[in-house]
C-alpha cells in the first residue's frame, strides 16, 4: 500500500464548503440536535440528487459509470425496502410509516455515489469527525444529562442504549483515525485519543451492556488487520493497552460492574420463575420470535405483527404482562424484528445491510492509499459493532438510528472506494 507523495491539505473551495462541512460535522449534528440526523441525510440526499441528475457543467461530477462496488451496495441498500413491499403486499396490508426506516437506507445512496467522486482533500475534513462526535456525547452526558426511571443517564431524545452504542463506536472511530490522511500533530493525536476515552466514558455512563459485547469482537479484529507485518513488541503492547483501558473501565466504575454482574443474577431469577427482569424479558421475547418463525417462516405476520401478537402471547401464558409490554414496543433484537415481521425474505434483507458493506470494506483493506485501506478498517469495525448491537437491541426501530448507520456507510464506504477510480484500479 502506498501513501500520495504529499497529504491532502484540509484545503477547501467553495463548491465543496459544504459537502467538507457535512463531513466534519454529521457524527456530532446526530447527538446533539433532535432530529439531526435524519434532517441532515435527507438534505444530503437532495443535494446528491440534484448533483448527479444536474448538467455536468454546473455540478462539476464526472459522469456515472457504475462499478461493482456502486452496484452491489446499491442493490443491499434497496433489499430492506423490497423485503418489506413484499411482505406486506402478500398479507394485504401496506402501512405507510414502515416503509419510511427502510427506505433510507436506500436514500443515502446518492450521497455514497457523490462523495466517491469528491477529491480527497474535501474526503479529508471526514478526518477529526468521529473525534468530535464521541467529545460530543460526553459533553452532552455532563452538561445536560437526562435520566430515566432505572437510574441511566442519556440525551434529552435519545434512549440509554442506542446513545451509549452510538458514543462508544464513535470512540473507536476515532482512535482508528490516528495517522489517517497525515502523521498527525501532537494536538490533534491527543484530541483523537481524549475522542477514544469520551466514546468509552459516554458508553459506560449510560449503561449500555449490550453495546460493550461488540469490544472484544472488535478488539480482535483490529489486531487482526492492524498487526499484520508489525514487530512483535507492537503486536503485544497493542492488546496489553485494550486489556489495561478495559480493565480500567470495571475498576473505576461501579456501575459497569454493577450491570455486568446483573447479568449472573438475571440469570438465575430466571431459572426460578422470576422472568421479570431485563435478561428475563428479551429471553422470553426471544421464545415468542422463535415461535413466530417457526409458525411463519416465508413473510412473518406483515407490518406490526410482532407487536400486535402480543396480547395473544399473553394470555396463553407464554409471556408475562411485563414482557408482553415491552414487546409491543420492540424485540429487543434486530434480526427478530425483522423475522417476526417480514420472515426469512426480511431476515435475508437486514442481513444484506450488514455483509454488502462488509464485502466491500473488507476486500479494500489493501486498497491503493493509505488513507482508502483505513477508511475500510473502520468501515468494517462499525458494520461488525452495529451487527452486535441489534443482537440485544432493536438499532433501526428509530428513524434517527437509521439515518446514522445509513448515512455513515455511505460515507466510510465512498472513503474507502474513492481510490479506485482515482488508481484506475479495477474493484473486486
Amino acid at each position: 500500500m502506498s501513501t500520495p507523495a504529499s497529504p491532502s491539505p484540509l484545503s477547501v473551495s467553495l463548491r465543496s464548503l459544504l459537502p467538507a462541512f457535512f463531513l466534519l460535522t454529521f457524527p456530532a449534528l446526530t447527538l446533539l440536535l433532535q432530529g439531526g440526523a435524519s434532517a441532515v441525510s435527507i438534505a444530503a440526499t437532495l443535494i446528491s440528487l440534484a448533483l448527479l441528475l444536474g448538467p455536468r457543467s454546473w455540478t462539476g461530477l464526472a459522469p456515472l459509470r457504475w462499478d461493482q462496488a456502486d452496484a452491489r451496495l446499491c442493490i443491499a441498500m434497496a433489499c430492506p425496502l423490497v423485503a418489506v413491499l413484499i411482505s406486506e403486499l402478500s398479507h394485504a396490508k401496506v402501512v405507510p410509516n414502515t416503509l419510511d426506516s427502510p427506505a433510507r437506507f436506500l436514500a443515502a445512496m446518492p450521497l455514497f455515489l457523490v462523495l466517491r467522486q469528491a477529491l480527497p482533500r474535501t474526503l479529508a475534513w471526514s478526518d477529526l469527525s468521529f473525534a468530535l462526535g464521541a467529545l460530543a456525547s460526553l459533553g452532552i452526558l455532563l452538561i445536560a444529562p437526562q435520566y430515566s426511571g432505572i437510574g441511566r443517564v442519556s440525551s434529552r431524545f435519545l434512549n440509554p442504549i442506542h446513545f451509549g452504542d452510538i458514543a462508544l463506536i464513535l470512540g473507536v472511530l476515532s482512535i482508528l483515525s490516528l495517522n489517517w490522511w497525515r502523521k498527525d500533530s501532537l494536538p490533534v493525536r491527543i484530541l483523537k485519543i481524549a475522542g477514544l476515552l469520551a466514546g468509552l466514558a459516554a458508553s459506560v455512563l449510560t449503561g449500555s451492556r449490550g453495546g460493550w459485547a461488540a469490544v472484544p469482537v472488535v478488539a480482535v479484529l483490529i489486531l487482526y488487520i492492524r498487526g499484520r507485518g508489525k514487530s512483535r513488541l507492537w503486536k503485544v503492547l497493542l492488546p496489553l493497552a485494550i486489556v489495561a483501558i478495559v480493565a480500567g473501565v470495571f475498576v473505576f466504575s461501579s456501575s459497569a460492574r454493577d450491570r455486568f454482574s446483573d447479568l449472573s443474577s438475571d440469570l438465575t431469577h430466571y431459572e426460578h420463575g422470576q422472568r421479570d427482569t431485563s435478561l428475563g424479558i428479551r429471553l422470553q421475547l426471544y421464545e415468542t420470535a422463535l415461535t413466530i418463525v417457526e409458525n411463519h417462516p416465508l413473510l412473518g405476520l406483515g407490518a406490526h405483527g410482532f407487536r400486535d401478537s402480543m396480547q395473544s402471547f399473553e394470555e396463553a401464558g407464554m409471556l408475562t404482562p411485563l414482557a408482553a409490554q415491552n414487546g409491543k414496543g420492540e424485540t429487543h433484537n434486530q434480526f427478530f424484528a425483522y423475522l417476526t415481521d417480514y420472515g426469512i425474505v426480511g431476515g435475508l434483507a437486514l442481513l444484506a445491510i450488514y455483509v454488502a458493506p462488509g464485502v466491500i470494506f473488507w476486500r479494500r483493506l489493501s486498497a491503493p492509499t493509505d488513507p482508502a485501506g483505513r477508511a475500510a478498517l473502520m468501515g468494517l469495525t462499525f458494520v461488525v459493532s452495529f451487527w452486535i448491537f441489534g443482537l440485544t437491541v432493536e438499532t433501526f426501530d428509530l428513524k434517527m438510528t437509521v439515518a446514522f448507520y445509513a448515512t455513515m456507510i455511505a460515507i466510510l464506504a465512498a472513503l474507502a472506494t474513492y481510490a479506485d477510480k482515482v488508481a484506475r484500479v479495477p474493484p473486486q
